[in-house]
């Protein structure tokens, strides 16, 4: 069936607004395939451009089934509180909650920080340049989905700074154990939002370790999550935390801690000089930088060249401290005694690495499988994936297929597990 057919079967849809009824400017489609019927809301409000769409879905569920089609397309409405008509914003259609329901992910290693939700959903909001990894707090996709068009809505109508501080964001965190050889850890964090900077009126656990920790950190959802981390290590607790380089500067030779983190991007001074005046005003304190990213792409992307050797390691949220949790213990905070703890420990981790594995499947990827794989990580739908890498939806299709054969995985869900497990 080609466009034209379809093109005598689009129709527009009405809704009924403040007790009027308006036409929704773009086209719908009803499909029929297999006994199963269902409306499609398709993106143009031109007819042609509608009717190829139309047929571009037909084609699809033909061809791989409903599934493939309903991560493309769905019944849309139009969200309560809005303008109706030419008033109506660009991009509306991400106050749907159906818009969402289609971009919900699990995403790997975050499991660990819900106890209360086995498979917890996720979702990534883009605005204005800016994205974010978003974890949900429930399994169900119907409730997934209202959450992630909340966040959404917070972020367009109040901006990133409060989105943030109201829900939970997910991010990664490298701590910086050396520079060359570049060797890194890294972890996966779910800020608290709403919550006191005071650590006395904290609603977690504190920490019952001997060996004493102090974060610098300006993000107050950031600086509690890595309280709660720290608090929940073995041997460890948090005993202070900074929001800025002054305050900790001012405040911590008054304080029994033997590790300071310090982040790379503290709002008043870098993190870098911070440290380095830490050395001269609390001498008996060892230090740890540390940056935090989007995801573990972007830290990938974000690595410093020149280091003759790249170590990095993924580790769970209350296990980042590894490294050094030996040197600590036995009190030899000298540079000298953690660079050869933090040696040893990376030393120790390759030699037990197995060999083949998802990472050896994956470098057997192309480059563009790679993007494709990226995108899909990301909850991006087919149609999105070949509009950002300016290829056909089909082409799309066949670096999904190649990408199933090459991880030996029947579904995205996997697919995307072994790209995250790197």
């Amino acid at each position: 069936m080609e466009p034209k057919y379809w093109r005598e079967r689009l129709f527009r849809g009405s809704y009924t607004y403040k007790g009027s009824q308006f036409r929704v400017r773009t086209w719908s489609v009803k499909i029929q395939h297999l006994g199963r019927r269902k409306t499609f809301s398709l993106p143009s409000s031109h007819r042609r451009q509608a009717a190829a769409e139309a047929c571009q879905l037909y084609r699809t569920i033909v061809n791989q089934g409903w599934e493939n089609a309903d991560a493309q397309g769905g019944r849309r409405s139009v969200p309560a509180g809005l303008p109706p008509g030419p008033a109506m914003p660009l991009g509306t259609d991400r106050f749907d909650r159906d818009f969402w329901a289609q971009r919900l992910i699990h995403r790997e290693y975050t499991m660990c920080l819900d106890q209360k939700t086995a498979r917890e959903l996720s979702v990534r909001v883009d605005h204005q340049g800016t994205g974010h990894y978003f974890p949900l707090g429930t399994d169900d996709p119907k409730l997934a989905a209202s959450r992630a068009m909340r966040i959404y809505q917070a972020v367009a109508s109040q901006g990133w700074k409060a989105a943030n501080e109201r829900f939970r964001r997910e991010l990664t965190v490298a701590f910086r154990w050396l520079d060359n050889p570049l060797a890194w850890t890294y972890t996966t964090i779910h800020t608290l939002s709403n919550v006191p900077r005071q650590l006395s009126a904290e609603p977690f656990e504190a920490g019952t370790g001997s060996l004493k920790v102090a974060i610098a950190e300006s993000d107050g959802g950031i600086r509690q999550a890595l309280v709660w981390c720290i608090n929940h290590m073995d041997g460890f607790c948090c005993e202070a935390t900074f929001a800025s380089a002054a305050e900790a500067l001012r405040e911590l030779p008054r304080r029994p801690a033997c590790l300071v983190l310090v982040s790379h991007s503290l709002a008043d001074k870098p993190g870098t000089d911070c440290l380095e005046e830490l050395k001269v005003t609390a001498p008996g304190v060892a230090g740890l930088l540390y940056s935090v990213y989007e995801d573990s792409e972007e830290m990938f992307r974000a690595t410093p060249g020149g280091a003759g050797t790249y170590l990095l390691r993924r580790t769970p949220p209350t296990q980042f401290l590894e490294p050094i949790a030996e040197v600590l213990a036995r009190g030899n905070l000298s540079d000298e005694e953690m660079a050869a703890g933090v040696w040893q420990y990376f030393k120790n981790t390759v030699a037990s690495l197995p060999i083949g594995g998802p990472p050896r499947q994956l470098t057997h990827l192309t480059q563009r499988e790679h993007e494709v794989l990226a995108l899909l990580s990301k909850g991006q739908l087919d149609k999105e994936i070949a509009e950002r890498l300016g290829i056909s939806i089909y082409t799309v299709h066949e670096h999904v297929r190649n990408i199933f054969e090459k991880l030996r995985v029947h579904n995205r869900t996997e697919a995307v597990v072994k790209f995250l497990q790197k």
